[in-house]
Protein backbone atom coordinates (compact mmCIF):
# COMPACT_ATOMS: atom_id res chain seq x y z
CA UNK A 1 0.00 0.00 0.00
CA UNK A 2 1.03 3.58 -0.53
CA UNK A 3 2.73 5.02 2.53
CA UNK A 4 0.72 8.25 2.49
CA UNK A 5 -2.69 6.54 2.43
CA UNK A 6 -4.66 7.23 5.57
CA UNK A 7 -5.83 4.11 7.39
CA UNK A 8 -9.40 3.62 8.56
CA UNK A 9 -10.75 0.79 10.73
CA UNK A 10 -14.48 0.04 10.56
CA UNK A 11 -15.93 -1.74 13.60
CA UNK A 12 -19.48 -2.94 12.93
CA UNK A 13 -21.15 -6.32 13.42
CA UNK A 14 -23.03 -6.02 10.11
CA UNK A 15 -20.75 -7.57 7.48
CA UNK A 16 -22.62 -5.98 4.55
CA UNK A 17 -22.22 -2.51 6.07
CA UNK A 18 -18.50 -3.10 6.59
CA UNK A 19 -17.93 -4.37 3.06
CA UNK A 20 -19.86 -1.63 1.28
CA UNK A 21 -18.23 1.07 3.40
CA UNK A 22 -14.81 -0.51 2.85
CA UNK A 23 -15.34 -0.46 -0.92
CA UNK A 24 -16.50 3.16 -0.97
CA UNK A 25 -13.69 4.37 1.28
CA UNK A 26 -11.08 2.39 -0.68
CA UNK A 27 -12.32 4.04 -3.88
CA UNK A 28 -11.94 7.38 -2.08
CA UNK A 29 -8.23 6.66 -1.49
CA UNK A 30 -8.13 5.19 2.01
CA UNK A 31 -6.61 1.94 3.25
CA UNK A 32 -9.45 0.21 5.07
CA UNK A 33 -9.77 -2.79 7.39
CA UNK A 34 -12.93 -4.10 9.03
CA UNK A 35 -13.80 -5.90 12.25
CA UNK A 36 -17.15 -7.65 12.67
CA UNK A 37 -16.65 -8.94 16.21
CA UNK A 38 -16.21 -6.28 18.86
CA UNK A 39 -14.18 -8.59 21.10
CA UNK A 40 -11.54 -8.80 18.31
CA UNK A 41 -11.45 -5.03 17.81
CA UNK A 42 -8.79 -4.15 20.40
CA UNK A 43 -6.17 -6.55 18.99
CA UNK A 44 -6.93 -5.66 15.37
CA UNK A 45 -6.76 -1.92 16.03
CA UNK A 46 -3.41 -2.39 17.82
CA UNK A 47 -2.09 -4.31 14.82
CA UNK A 48 -3.50 -2.10 12.02
CA UNK A 49 -2.78 1.24 13.75
CA UNK A 50 -5.52 3.22 11.98
CA UNK A 51 -5.61 7.00 11.64
CA UNK A 52 -9.37 6.90 12.26
CA UNK A 53 -11.97 4.46 13.60
CA UNK A 54 -15.58 4.29 12.39
CA UNK A 55 -17.57 2.63 15.16
CA UNK A 56 -21.10 1.27 15.49
CA UNK A 57 -22.55 1.38 19.01
CA UNK A 58 -25.04 -1.49 18.85
CA UNK A 59 -23.09 -4.74 18.72
CA UNK A 60 -23.44 -8.07 20.52
CA UNK A 61 -21.06 -8.99 23.34
CA UNK A 62 -19.28 -5.64 23.64
CA UNK A 63 -21.03 -2.40 22.69
CA UNK A 64 -19.45 0.65 21.12
CA UNK A 65 -19.55 2.64 24.36
CA UNK A 66 -17.57 -0.11 26.09
CA UNK A 67 -15.07 -0.20 23.23
CA UNK A 68 -14.54 3.56 23.59
CA UNK A 69 -13.77 3.03 27.27
CA UNK A 70 -11.35 0.19 26.45
CA UNK A 71 -9.58 2.34 23.83
CA UNK A 72 -9.41 5.28 26.27
CA UNK A 73 -7.58 3.09 28.79
CA UNK A 74 -4.79 2.39 26.29
CA UNK A 75 -2.23 5.22 25.89
CA UNK A 76 -1.68 4.38 22.22
CA UNK A 77 -5.30 3.86 21.19
CA UNK A 78 -6.81 6.83 23.04
CA UNK A 79 -5.15 9.12 20.47
CA UNK A 80 -7.06 7.61 17.52
CA UNK A 81 -10.09 9.72 16.54
CA UNK A 82 -13.43 7.90 16.47
CA UNK A 83 -16.52 8.66 14.41
CA UNK A 84 -19.63 6.91 15.67
CA UNK A 85 -22.13 5.76 13.04
CA UNK A 86 -25.19 4.44 14.84
CA UNK A 87 -28.96 4.03 14.77
CA UNK A 88 -28.95 5.49 18.29
CA UNK A 89 -29.74 9.15 17.79
CA UNK A 90 -31.01 10.28 21.18
CA UNK A 91 -29.45 13.19 23.02
CA UNK A 92 -28.27 10.97 25.89
CA UNK A 93 -26.46 8.56 23.54
CA UNK A 94 -24.81 11.36 21.58
CA UNK A 95 -23.77 13.16 24.77
CA UNK A 96 -22.34 9.94 26.23
CA UNK A 97 -20.36 9.24 23.04
CA UNK A 98 -18.81 12.72 23.04
CA UNK A 99 -18.02 12.39 26.75
CA UNK A 100 -16.02 9.27 25.82
CA UNK A 101 -13.95 11.28 23.36
CA UNK A 102 -15.52 10.60 19.96
CA UNK A 103 -14.89 13.37 17.42
CA UNK A 104 -17.96 12.82 15.25
CA UNK A 105 -21.42 11.26 15.49
CA UNK A 106 -23.57 10.32 12.49
CA UNK A 107 -27.02 8.80 12.86
CA UNK A 108 -28.09 5.96 10.55
CA UNK A 109 -29.36 6.10 7.89
CA UNK A 110 -26.94 8.61 6.39
CA UNK A 111 -25.51 9.68 3.05
CA UNK A 112 -21.98 8.44 2.32
CA UNK A 113 -21.03 11.98 1.25
CA UNK A 114 -21.81 13.19 4.80
CA UNK A 115 -19.50 10.57 6.32
CA UNK A 116 -16.78 11.35 3.77
CA UNK A 117 -16.95 15.07 4.66
CA UNK A 118 -16.51 14.21 8.35
CA UNK A 119 -13.56 11.93 7.56
CA UNK A 120 -11.86 14.60 5.46
CA UNK A 121 -12.44 17.17 8.21
CA UNK A 122 -10.58 14.92 10.65
CA UNK A 123 -7.88 13.43 8.41
CA UNK A 124 -7.46 16.30 5.96
CA UNK A 125 -8.05 16.21 2.23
Amino acid sequence: MEKDKKKIMIIDDEIEVCESLKNLLSLSGYEVETVNKAKEAFAKVKLFKPDLIILDLLMPEIGGFELCEIFNNDPELRKIPIIVVSALGGYTDIKRAYSLGVVGYITKPYEFSHLLREIKKILGG
